[in-house]
């Protein structure tokens, strides 16, 4: 029998300071006994039982030339892991199937002459170190060897310094090597300047070989990344956020909770670097101004050998995956990866070229609209941006000539109900008589609101009774709280067949608002730090590729320069934040969910295949990002098939080029993808 030990003085011994180094007994708690076969067939099956990076279906890809070298057969880019449109309330999105993808490409040569390959390093140290504390540092090992090899990469498992410092430049990958040798950290820096990328967990290099305690310096010298702190002074920061469309990332939707345990003394990592994919945030997703949150790290530097190395540093251990989402950890694994072995992927993005995010203000028009409002609506304007007007009907009539300014200028008018009063734990028939009297009363004024228009429920009360009756109404979107979704983006209600033909009802779609309102975080406190707070929640939101819906009443207690401070902000972000209407980005979800795009293995180049459904050609430009081999590189497309169609290619950034899909009619696409070879500044 072999009985494990998680000893916490050992624990804060291991990732603590000068501060922390425990003094006395180790007192060791069993927590698991069982024989050692036993106990390692448990963790295989359950790793393998996983529904893994997308419901993923093994299918093995035909051998091709690879962007680095032949890849083997079923060695897979998953698509994405979630549905990108989010969830219905309380629910982790639906997985959706990932393509096999083969590699191959148009590149002369491998870039830096990687090897596509994991090198997975058991440090003989970390064990060493481990094993004073009665802990198997083994475990972080297998769990890798079962991901990898569920996901058919191929990896080799290095277990001494001698093969460290032979092995040629792949990706190397560090779980949670929390002690090293220096002879170990020069074999990294070496690995690296040979042109290896690096994938790295939690901690690195923390302690020697005697288990003294070294600080974080060879984590920011190796691994371009600082770390600042973590996160167990703050009981309520445990949901890890992902970017939506970022590089290491874009299997998931932006802003996914993705609940991460409270293992003590195991705290997910506080990280500041060049690029951020993740955040460690509470369920509620608060920013404080100044306060760090990234919990995922990713760069890429020019070595002075003149070589290209990109690192990947995960601030979480090994030991949160089968606590956590699995499935979603899986996802950003892969994709973190892919990124380091310069797999292309090919994805649909959020948002319309050439943004990022999107924006929508929400005005609560409780009162009567009047000369103010329109006063609120030019700054919004020369911000680049117009609002939606959600009125109460009951002061329609009064307010019904600025709302037809409003609506002359861009603006947009919804409904708010018909009386300041909210509609949750009301009987269906109440409801009903609710919306339809509402409709009534503001057509009666005179203001004929386009047939689709939009809902938000004074503050914010509705249920499913009142969801299932706009859908069945045709009510183009309503506005949610935060608590309809996981992710921050839009997602779908279908109309019920039974309330008519589907065919006919278009798609309701829910904008969740999941984050405060500026009233509302200046409230809590001294005004200038909610201010900040804020703003620095909405740039977040913005990093995350996600929606805001920003929510203020059309009285509010906001002073003429909080406000024109709120627009400045907004207009200087308006270059790669869209500025739109709910009811835009409603219509745009529909638009966007007609497209799919993956990429799959070609006999000479890897073949981007396009699918457009629904009726008549895209209104909107599509926007579809590639994963680039290397920085700095260029994409072209050799149509496939009979159409002669060249979307339009421009840059995202070092790393990604986009391929915007403009006025296609219905039907499959194909071309094959090109990278071209450019000389890379490092600057991504």
């Amino acid at each position: 029998m072999v009985q494990i030990f998680l000893s916490w003085g050992f624990i804060r011994h291991l990732v603590g300071g000068e501060k922390m180094v425990s003094s006395g007994k180790v007192h060791p708690v069993p927590v698991l006994k069982m024989s050692r076969t036993t106990a390692w067939c448990l963790l295989a099956i359950v790793l393998a039982c996983l529904p893994g990076c997308a419901a993923l279906q093994a299918t093995a890809s035909t051998g091709s030339t690879g962007l680095i070298t032949a890849i083997p057969a079923g060695f897979f880019v998953p698509a994405h892991v979630f549905d990108q449109q989010g969830s219905g309330a309380g629910k982790a999105p639906a997985g959706v199937a990932a393509p096999p993808v083969g590699v191959a490409d148009a590149l002369t040569g491998p870039p830096n002459n990687l090897v596509a390959e994991v090198l997975l390093y058991a440090s003989p140290t970390t064990h060493a170190f481990f094993s004073t504390g009665g802990l198997d540092a083994r475990v972080n090992i297998r769990l890798w060897e079962v991901f990898l090899r569920k996901y058919k990469i191929p990896f080799r498992t290095l277990k001494t310094v001698e093969q460290l410092e032979q092995a040629r430049p792949g990706v190397l990958l560090l779980p949670s090597a929390v002690a090293l040798s220096e002879r170990e950290k020069r074999g990294v820096t070496d690995f690296r300047e040979k042109g290896g990328s690096v994938l790295a967990s939690w901690l690195s290099g923390v302690r020697n070989e005697n288990g003294a305690w070294q600080g974080f310096g060879f984590m920011e010298a190796a691994l371009d990344v600082k770390v600042v702190g973590n996160t167990g002074a703050a009981e309520d920061d445990n949901f890890m956020m992902p970017h939506g469309g970022g590089p290491v990332t874009h299997s998931l939707p932006a802003g996914l909770r993705v609940w991460l345990e409270r293992s003590k003394e195991l705290h997910p990592l506080r990280l500041v670097g060049r690029h951020s994919a993740a955040h460690i945030m509470d369920w509620s997703r608060t920013v404080v101004a100044g306060k760090p949150t990234a919990s995922i790290i990713y760069d890429e530097r020019n070595q002075l050998s003149g070589r290209l190395s990109r690192t990947v540093v995960l601030g979480y251990p090994e030991q949160l995956w089968l606590s956590a989402d699995p499935k979603a950890l899986e996802a950003i694994a892969h994709n973190a990866l892919m990124w380091l072995l310069r797999q292309p992927d090919a994805y649909v993005v959020a948002w319309p070229a050439p943004y990022t995010s999107a924006l929508a203000m929400a005005v609560d028009a409780a009162e009567i609209v009047q000369d103010g409002d329109l006063t609120f609506a030019k700054g919004l304007e020369d911000a680049g941006g117009r609002a939606t007007f959600y009125v109460l009907s009951a002061n329609a009539a009064k307010s019904a000539l600025t709302l037809k300014q409003l609506r002359a200028r861009g603006h947009e008018i919804a409904y708010l109900g018909d009386r300041f009063e909210g509609f949750e734990d009301q009987s269906s028939s109440v409801q009903a008589k609710r919306l339809d009297a509402m409709r009534n009363e503001i057509r009666e004024a005179g203001l004929d609101l386009a047939a689709d228009a939009g809902f938000h429920a004074p503050m914010e009360s509705y249920d499913r009774v009142t969801e299932k009756l706009l859908r069945d109404r045709a009510f183009g979107h309503f506005v949610s709280f935060m608590d309809a979704t996981d992710t921050r983006l839009p997602f779908f209600v279908d109309a019920d067949p039974a309330a008519g033909n589907p065919a006919t009802i278009p798609r309701m779609v829910v904008l969740p608002r999941t984050q405060k309102g500026p009233e509302d975080a200046m409230e809590e406190g001294d005004p200038e730090e909610g201010m900040a707070n804020f703003l620095a929640e909405l740039d977040l939101a913005m990093q995350m590729g996600g929606l805001s819906v920003v929510r203020l009443p059309n009285e509010n207690l906001l002073t003429k320069e909080q406000v024109a401070e709120i627009f400045s902000h907004l207009k200087s972000r308006n270059d790669h934040v869209w500025l739109a209407t709910s009811g835009q980005v409603a219509q745009w979800w529909r638009e966007r969910d007609r497209v799919n795009a993956r990429l799959d293995p070609g006999e000479a180049a890897p073949q981007l295949t396009v699918t457009i459904r629904g009726e008549g050609s895209l209104r909107q430009a599509i926007t579809v990002w590639v994963n680039l081999p290397q920085a700095g590189g260029g994409l072209r497309l050799v149509p496939k098939g009979s159409h002669t169609k060249f979307p339009k290619i421009a840059r995202v950034d070092g790393w990604r080029s986009a391929v915007v899909l403009e006025g296609l009619a219905p039907g499959v696409y194909q071309w094959s993808v090109y990278f071209d070879r450019l000389a890379a500044s490092g600057n991504n």
